[in-house]
């Protein structure tokens, strides 16, 4: 094999509850969910040691050395002893958007690099050490993830949801640095009332209404004031139903329980946000 394709979807947070901090770290208690936009990933072997990156669509704008792809690349090698690859990237997860880009991006290169060089062995350790949640990524699905991210439990529902997302422009003005927004919600020292637990029950129940009514993000009071834009872009999809922010911004999530509901919303916020504005769903 010479050649190996796969893609990895983004993600969402339904709820993130902050419950603490340990050893310099914020504990989170979330239930996230893959959605239907997608980093695809092609690997090709090399006859030397080295790493070629590139990407397609979006682009990191970080060296070489400090992407995630890369280090994941690096790191397979030197755990498995295998010769380097070539890695293209086209990109389509929001950069900065709270969606799991570049834990994607690590899953990606290791379970591409797995079956290019035919490795049994299990990946997972070598995700927890590049991302809190690139463990997670390995197989997505809805989840529920503790500490840093890296306990996860699977969440066995039947249930699918159909989502609206809008995204900020990719200009770094409008990123919100996660780091910052950590630090704002440390300054502000406000505890909100944790919903993870509850969401689980109601999303095991496929109870929509419940459901929508505990999506919420503690990080998001501290994002609106990093970015207003969250604040508007958040607004106007909870004007028509349940609406959250994801990670620690900007990209906010509409969240629907059939695709008819999605699409209306769509057509009534289409000539306001362009392209910025995306059709998902939840998936496995």
């Amino acid at each position: 094999m010479r050649k190996v394709k796969v893609k990895i979807p983004a993600k969402i947070n339904l709820t993130l509850d902050v419950v603490g901090v340990k050893d310099g770290f914020h504990m989170l208690n979330s239930l996230v969910s893959s959605v239907s936009v997608y980093d695809i990933l092609t690997v090709r072997k090399r006859k030397d040691d080295k790493i070629t990156l590139s990407f397609k669509g979006l682009t990191p704008d970080c060296a070489l050395e400090d992407n995630n792809a890369y280090k994941s690349a690096k790191l397979f090698m030197e755990k498995f002893s295998t010769l380097g690859a070539d890695i293209v990237i086209e990109k389509n997860i929001p950069l900065c958007g709270g969606m799991g880009g570049s834990s994607a991006d690590i899953a990606g290169v290791l379970l591409a690099l797995k079956r290019l060089y035919g490795k049994k062995e299990s990946v997972k350790e070598l995700a927890s050490a590049l991302g809190s949640d690139a463990e997670y990524m390995l197989k997505g699905g809805f989840a529920t993830l503790h500490g840093k991210g890296e306990i996860i439990t699977p969440v066995q529902t039947k249930a699918k949801l159909y989502l609206l997302l809008i995204t900020e422009p990719e200009e770094k003005a409008k990123r919100v640095s996660a780091k910052e927004c950590y630090k704002r919600f440390d300054t502000k020292g406000e505890k909100y009332p944790p919903q993870t637990n509850k969401a689980v029950q109601f999303i095991k129940e496929k109870d929509y209404g419940a459901l929508f009514s505990v999506l919420k993000n503690d990080l998001y009071p501290s994002a609106k004031v990093l970015l207003p834009e969250i604040e508007t872009n958040l607004t106007a999809l909870k004007n028509y139903g349940g609406a959250v922010m994801t990670g620690s911004g900007a990209t906010v999530v509409g969240v629907y329980k059939t695709a008819k509901e999605r699409n209306s919303v769509y057509k009534k916020l289409i000539n306001v946000y362009g392209k910025r504005l995306i059709k998902a769903k939840t998936v496995k």
